[in-house]
């Protein structure tokens, strides 16, 4: 073989390995951020997964392209498929919102009765493969799971009212938490969400302080905060966000076309008919060609909400305005190598954490957009580290409970 060629091959080999692969990158402990209070400290003894190091997959776990497109794709090898008890409650305006009950596989070690009310990442639902996975491993770790199925998500549940779920709508979850507390009066709240999903927990908890009474803590997987901001973010050409932000529209499209005759179509003509009120005006057209989000928000969710401005409809769905009135234990939680959220938009986080006395703001040196893949040399292991950093926060908040808590104010 020429030199030439082994050189090229070799110089190839390095570029895929040290500068794609980052297989010479270090692993370490996440980087923590809090205001020193007691209870955090109380905390971190308790629950040393948020201090030890995250080993991610050897081969390509360093990548966080990678660790976002697997989790995409794949979602988590190997995933299980959970029992579960699917619920339906008819919210006002006539959409028919569905949530998945699942009882706990394990009696918790504390012998107590702990619900994880769970909201997915955007178009998601309890059947997407990393939601099945974390929802057997708390099972079998004694929670029972109470999750969120955005409206549209589910293929065999049709939408019944010319309305897909948004960013920051918290009415779905606000049915999903009311069913809980009234069938189990005796259980005690946690509050879990993914990306988007996480935006509209911390926006639920914080837009009505009182509810967050019925909650011993909430944990925030991945979440941007602010929309605003977020849309500039993901037209970015940097680690490839605008082309993440493609797939994710082409992900929302698919779901708007299996829903259109109820959003825009002979469907929506008779909702707004039987109402007496006008259709939304909508180009479809514009709609159908959309290739990023914020395209789909100026043409469609905005005026699907009745909000006056995309801009208004950001404001009104971001939970960086609300965050400040949470006052239980919250644990925001982002990865540095998280290319759709990258670390210099996690100022909300970074400023809550260090004033809130119950908040930990955690990032991790890898994990992708809620990758977090751990084990293994090609093959991972399915139980992520994300699953298991929720399991063990929630967990060490319960211990701190039971053994008459820390002063968290």
């Amino acid at each position: 073989m020429e030199p030439l060629v082994i050189v090229s091959v070799a110089a190839l080999v390095y570029i895929i390995a040290v500068k794609f692969l980052g297989l010479t990158d270090k692993t370490e402990p996440p980087s923590l951020l809090h205001a020193n209070s007691k209870f955090v400290h109380r905390l971190l003894q308790v629950c040393p997964i948020l201090t030890e190091t995250y080993v991610p997959t050897f081969l390509w776990g360093r990548s966080g392209h990678l660790q976002t497109t697997i989790y995409a794709k794949v979602g988590r090898f190997s995933a299980p498929w959970p029992q579960g008890e699917r619920f339906t409650y008819v919210m006002p305006d006539g959409a028919t919102c569905t949530f998945d009950i699942f009882e706990p596989t394990a009696r918790h070690p504390t012998g107590g009765d702990y619900t994880l009310c769970v909201v997915p990442g955007i178009a998601n639902n309890s059947e997407k493969a990393y939601v099945r996975t974390f929802i057997a491993f708390a099972q079998s770790q004694g929670f029972r799971l109470a999750v969120l199925n955005h409206l549209g998500s589910l293929p065999n549940v049709p939408l019944t009212s010319p309305r897909i779920f948004t960013y920051g709508d918290t009415d779905e979850y606000s049915a999903l938490v009311d069913h809980v507390r009234e069938r189990f009066p005796e259980s005690l709240l946690i509050s879990v969400g993914f990306s988007m999903g996480a935006n509209i927990v911390v926006k639920y908890l914080g837009e009505r302080p009182e509810r967050q009474d019925w909650f011993l803590c909430g944990l925030s997987i991945c979440q941007g905060y602010d929309i605003t901001k977020a849309t500039f973010v993901l037209h970015e050409w940097e680690n490839c966000r605008r082309l993440y932000n493609f797939m994710m529209a082409l992900n929302m499209l698919s779901q708007i076309r299996r829903n259109s005759s109820m959003l825009f179509g002979e469907q929506a003509q008779a909702y707004w008919q039987d109402r007496n009120h006008e259709p939304i005006a909508y180009d479809v057209d514009q709609i159908m060609n959309s290739t990023s989000l914020v395209h789909l928000d100026e043409h469609m969710t905005y005026k699907m909400i009745h909000s006056n401005s995309c801009e208004d409809f950001y404001k009104e769905c971001s939970s960086s305005a609300h965050i400040d009135k949470i006052h239980i234990p919250l644990l925001l939680l982002n990865a540095a190598d998280d290319h759709i959220i990258p670390v210099r938009h996690n100022d909300t986080p970074v400023r809550y954490a260090q004033h809130a006395p119950n908040a930990l703001y955690c990032l991790t040196k890898h994990g992708g957009h809620l990758g977090f893949f751990e084990g293994g040399l090609l093959v991972p292991n399915t139980v992520s580290w994300m699953d298991k950093a929720i399991v063990g926060y929630a967990n060490a908040v319960i211990e701190i409970r039971e053994q008459g808590g820390v002063e968290t104010s």
